[in-house]
């Protein structure tokens, strides 16, 4: 499930990232849209771009929706969580029927805009309650308040998309492990492949991937489908095929796919792309079980067990489990001057930099003056590895006295050379 989740992440990362550079740069060269009209570019400032070439570290929470045929529904959500400090991703299941109580934000919305609803009522009906202007916004607005956590960003892609990026690409080879026949007309669903090593067009690389008639069961299902992702995904991240079809690719990202990610995030996201590590990508669902309501098959989800899950994912911050301390390399170090020689904190900013560190801008720290560094972490576990840069340095938890561009800040004091 990790090869499976991870590939399908890069395939809309790739998406995201590839379309995203390339419209921005045709926007910067003609000052016009790509797509007409279609799409926001946005406005990226220095500082927002310095940022992002120096990896500075972010934590960003992307709402995944796959939506039924009729579109109408989301069948398939889950929330991703990234932290590029700890290239790792984290990713919470909602089953579609979690049972829910439709919050202010969005009752609200749907009154104002005329739309019948029930006020307890299943996740996945959120989005159809809310007609095609507010469907992603909304949802995500009840996810939110069912998590309690802030979403940064969405992603909705539907089967006539996926058809679109297989047939873009021009097919994919794949083996087919056995004859597949199988109709459901009620899903409109009709699949006839023969088996053997062929060329899958959309239509029937969506046969593939829907067909469920195995012996084992969804276990064999979940092996084709990442067996066909592998294929799909090395064809999609080669360098030709991007330049060969990278006008596709725009148009299939910003009129198929239906993201809030703008431009100007896409180009920012760029520099992220590869920092994920595939030990660190978890997958969770929200913890609670089926059960019958009133005649109708909820999933009833577990507040205080959703609570514990969340906070583990949004909230703490990880350590390495190897390891007592985790590695301040994979975080943001801001150093500030709190003595009274100039130009140390920059002195000491490259230092850390040559020795691999990720640094902020040095900065002159107005507070009182101590005699000793102080170096100030967000959580337990942090800093242990950067006392030995100082003659005398201690470390403090102080999570509310650090910036948003920074894990860390090293004070330096008087004592300091």
């Amino acid at each position: 499930m990790k090869t499976f989740c991870k590939i399908v992440i890069s395939i809309v990362a790739a998406f995201l990232v590839l379309s995203g550079g390339a419209a921005y740069a045709y926007y910067k060269i003609t000052g016009e849209s790509p797509f007409g009209g279609v799409g926001e570019i946005g406005s990226v400032s220095d500082m927002n771009l310095l940022d992002a070439l120096l990896q500075r570290n972010i934590k960003m929470n992307v709402a995944v929706f796959g939506t039924d045929k009729e579109g109408a529904r989301t069948d398939v959500m889950f929330v991703v969580h990234y932290d590029s400090a700890n290239e790792s991703l984290d990713l919470l299941s909602l089953p579609r029927d979690t049972r829910v109580a439709v919050c202010d934000a969005v009752a609200e919305d749907l009154q104002e805009h005329g739309h019948a609803y029930n006020q307890v009522t299943k996740l996945n009906a959120i989005h159809s309650y809310s007609g095609q202007d507010h469907c992603c916004e909304n949802t995500v607005l009840q996810i939110e308040d069912l998590l309690g956590i802030n979403i940064d960003h969405y992603v909705k892609v539907d089967l006539d998309a996926f058809r679109k990026i297989v047939d873009t690409v021009g097919g994919v080879e794949v083996d087919v492990p056995q004859d597949m026949d199988y109709e459901d007309p009620v899903q409109d669903l009709y699949i006839h492949l023969d088996a053997g090593l062929q060329t899958l067009n959309g239509e029937q690389a969506e046969q593939l991937v829907r067909f469920r008639k195995y012996q084992t069961g969804d276990e064999r299902r979940i092996e084709v489908q990442q067996l066909f992702l592998t294929a799909l995904a090395q064809k999609v991240l080669n360098s030709e095929e991007i330049l060969k079809n990278l006008p596709e690719y725009i148009s299939i990202l910003y009129q198929d796919v239906k993201t809030d990610i703008s431009l100007s995030d896409a180009v920012k996201y760029a520099n992220y792309a590869g920092k994920v590590d595939v030990s660190k990508i978890t997958m969770q669902t929200l913890p609670g079980a089926g059960q019958m309501v009133g005649g109708v098959s909820y999933f009833i989800h577990d507040a205080q067990e959703t609570e514990a899950v969340v906070d583990q994912i949004f909230y703490s911050t990880r350590t390495d489990t190897n390891e007592a301390t985790q590695d301040s390399k994979q975080l943001t170090i801001e150093v500030a001057n709190g003595g009274n020689i100039n130009g140390l904190a920059g002195e000491y900013t490259g230092r850390l930099q040559a020795d691999g560190y990720q640094t902020t801008e040095p900065t002159t720290y107005t507070g009182e003056q101590v005699p000793y560094t102080r170096i100030q972490v967000k959580a337990d576990g942090i800093g242990e590895d950067l006392v030995s840069y100082f003659a005398d340095a201690r470390i403090e938890l102080a999570p509310d006295m650090l910036s948003d561009d920074a894990d860390i800040r090293i004070i330096l004091g008087t004592g300091e050379q």
